[in-house]
């Protein structure tokens, strides 16, 4: 209507203006003419777009508000207020629009920061998987490991115990043998008695009729172990004599420099016979014959 008037008015000014006969009245009047006539297009052609587009938008704006309401029940954020009143139905559509792009992008980024998480999740889910195989057959292996050494530690049990066994036999062979090498024979008398029991006798010198000079006493040959005390030379220290105050001879092979005596003079001494060291002491012999003087 505004438009229509506008017309008129400019119509009615040329038809007033024309009355004047003048070449420059009638060109202004021509081109004013013209200019209202191409703005009176203009205007009339922005309207109409403006009217379809605003009818299009109008149309798009429940399935907007449709999709606006999902994705604030998603987003989780408050809708926007109501429409400002000082708003065009075009402008308050753009800001209807860029209330939901901001909900649109903000679900798009929950959505992409659950699909990182997932991701993440799923890659964690990966490496758990595989250290969990790799744990798997390492407890495998040190199962078989342990199946193995066990087997081995039975078979060495039965091992040792068969060398524990044999240990034992040899250990009491060696200490019989130990015994055995270590067993000495002492025994002491007068010397008409140890020869009468067949322990000692003379040798060598020459056979006098009435002397016999150069005879020295000597074990027997024949001289049985039995007529001996047995004792172990290992354990055997002091040999007590039955008269320690009368003088003793020792006629076997042993040395009174490896015993201890009272009184010693040569081969013979008194008191009790302290033996210091063994080993060499019965090393010549494992018979002792002491002779009472």
């Amino acid at each position: 209507m505004n438009i229509r008037r506008y017309s008129l008015v400019m119509l009615a000014a040329g038809v007033l203006a024309g009355c004047g006969d003048s070449k420059e009245h009638k060109l202004a009047d021509s081109l004013a003419t013209a200019k209202a006539a191409d703005q009176q297009r203009l205007t009339i052609q922005l309207a109409a777009q403006k009217d379809s587009l605003t009818r299009v938008v109008l149309q798009a704006d429940d399935f907007i508000q449709h999709i606006d309401s999902s994705v604030a029940r998603v987003v989780g954020k408050p809708k926007k207020g109501a429409r400002k009143a000082t708003l065009d139905p075009l402008a308050q559509q753009i800001e209807n629009r860029k209330a939901v792009m901001q909900r649109v992008d903000a679900l798009v980024a929950r959505a992409r920061a659950t699909a990182a998480e997932l991701k993440k999740s799923q890659e964690d889910n990966k490496v758990l998987s595989a250290q969990l195989a790799n744990d798997e057959a390492m407890i495998n292996d040190l199962n078989a490991t342990i199946q193995h050494q066990t087997a081995t530690i039975s078979a060495l049990s039965t091992r040792v115990d068969s060398l524990n066994g044999v240990t034992r036999e040899m250990g009491a062979t060696i200490a019989t043998l130990e015994a055995q090498n270590n067993k000495a024979f002492y025994v002491i008398g007068k010397e008409d008695e140890l020869i009468k029991r067949g322990i000692i006798v003379h040798e060598g010198g020459a056979n006098l009729l009435f002397a016999h000079p150069g005879r020295t006493l000597q074990m027997s040959r024949t001289a049985d172990a039995s007529a001996f005390t047995a004792v172990d030379q290992r354990g055997m220290k002091l040999i007590e004599m039955p008269e320690p105050n009368r003088r003793w001879k020792v006629v076997s092979r042993q040395s009174l420099d490896y015993a201890a005596v009272d009184e010693r003079d040569n081969d013979t001494f008194r008191g009790n016979l302290k033996i210091t060291e063994p080993g060499k002491f019965w090393g010549p012999s494992r018979f002792l014959i002491v002779v009472e003087q």
